[in-house]
């Protein structure tokens, strides 16, 4: 045992050697196997970077949620998204929203309904259009709003539509330019609306309303200055810790059936939209996305491998007369496969460890860039040099073994 392991120190030092010296065929290697890690570990963690990025915005909606409205989130079961069919469905609206939530009051832990329309807001600076989103007094307790200056509606703002409103970061930023906007007015159309609050900087949301670039104000004030029937209301739906949501989403489409009068046989004219929904497609998605991408980096680490293999061909032909002394003075033909096989998979790690540090640096630059969170994650630096490894060692065991089953005699003069 001793033995081996003293060889397999021996194999060590020599491929360190082997390295050391030829550098400019230490760099050759190092190439490849840069590139096809650079590939395929970048593929996989941009990837991962925006399902993490998605999922955690999706986490906002709340796993014990439900969304109604009279559009699906996603496509019925033949995938054609028929949104013809949708938009002959009626609009819920306020006076349904509060039918429903009493229905479902032993059920609910809250409640809130909500539409999106348009405001041309102005003060003494500037004059934009600008997105609105009317809220029912309770939208704070099923979304976080995180209100980073001022505060929420109270219930009497709400229910007497007092024109009062919440501003998005971006908003802020245009209409106040820095200064502190609590308090101050600003006009909605023509009307003067309070400021009351300024909601912290959230930045994009694929999933959401933009909040950074809206105002919240109360439903009633909203409704009292558009024609509502109009718009596409969602009530949303938020059942009690612990609940079954299967049975949750059984007593709400029955309540609504019911409320709304619908025959028994007929098809219900809403939907119902959860995130666990969502959340299984886009698994679905980037499970394919993810194997296509593995499927592109693998010939990109082939080319990096059969470069290493060729390599360490050229090696075993330089030192054809070193390994016939090895062998002539007792070395093992196991000690010789291995000098190689160590040689070829340090050549590989190193340039995978280069081109995961170009990932690395890449990842920074393009955060600072776009502000958006791009991780290396400790997963994929796993990946990345378990592939390196492997393709290393499969790379020089051909070599290797070539190496290892020449006869002594045969390799001292086989370059003589």
């Amino acid at each position: 045992m001793l033995y081996f392991i003293k060889q397999i120190f021996e194999a060590l030092r020599f491929a360190v050697n082997s390295v050391m010296i030829n550098k400019m065929r230490t760099l050759l290697s190092l190439m490849g196997i840069t590139i096809g890690i650079f590939a395929i570990v970048s593929v996989f963690t941009a990837l991962d970077s925006i399902e993490r990025f998605l999922k955690s915005n999706l986490e906002t909606f709340g796993a014990t949620t439900l969304y109604v409205d009279k559009w699906p989130w996603m496509p019925e079961e033949d995938g054609v998204y028929k949104w013809w069919k949708y938009a002959n469905r009626p609009n819920f609206n306020i006076k349904e929203f509060t039918e429903i939530s009493d229905a479902l009051a032993e059920n609910l832990s809250a409640s809130a309904i909500t539409f999106m329309t348009n405001f041309n807001l102005r003060n003494d600076k500037i004059t934009r259009r600008t997105g609105v989103n009317a809220v029912s007094n309770d939208y704070n307790r099923v979304v976080d709003l995180d209100i980073e200056n001022g505060r929420y509606f109270t219930l009497s703002e709400s229910m007497s539509a007092k024109p009062v409103a919440i501003l998005g970061a971006d908003v802020a930023d245009e209409l106040f330019e820095g200064e502190d906007p609590i308090g101050a007015q600003i006009y909605a159309d023509g009307q003067r609306v309070t400021i009351i609050g300024v909601i912290k900087r959230q930045g994009v949301n694929p999933f959401g309303p933009q909040n950074d670039k809206m105002i919240i104000v109360p439903i009633e004030y909203a409704s009292a200055r558009v024609n509502s029937r109009w718009y596409s209301h969602t009530m949303i739906l938020m059942a009690k810790q612990d609940s079954d949501m299967t049975e949750f989403k059984a007593v709400t489409e029955h309540t609504i059936r019911r409320i709304r009068r619908q025959p028994y046989t007929a098809e219900s004219n809403f939907a119902m939209n959860e995130v666990s929904a969502v959340s299984n497609q886009l698994d679905t998605l980037f499970s394919m996305v993810n194997l296509i991408g593995g499927i592109i980096g693998v010939f990109a680490i082939l080319v990096g491998g059969f470069g290493v293999a060729n390599i360490m061909f050229v090696s075993v032909r330089e030192r054809t007369t070193q390994i016939g002394i090895q062998k002539a003075v007792g070395a093992k033909p196991y000690a010789i496969l291995m000098q190689f096989v160590f040689e070829a998979i340090m050549l590989s790690v190193a340039g995978g460890i280069v081109g995961l540090a170009l990932i690395w640096i890449l990842a920074m630059i393009v955060t600072q860039i776009i502000e958006f969170n791009i991780v290396l994650t400790f997963e994929n630096i796993v990946v990345g040099l378990s592939i390196s490894s492997v393709v290393g060692a499969i790379s020089g065991i051909f070599p290797a073994y070539s190496a290892a089953s020449l006869p002594p005699v045969i390799a001292i003069y086989k370059n003589s």
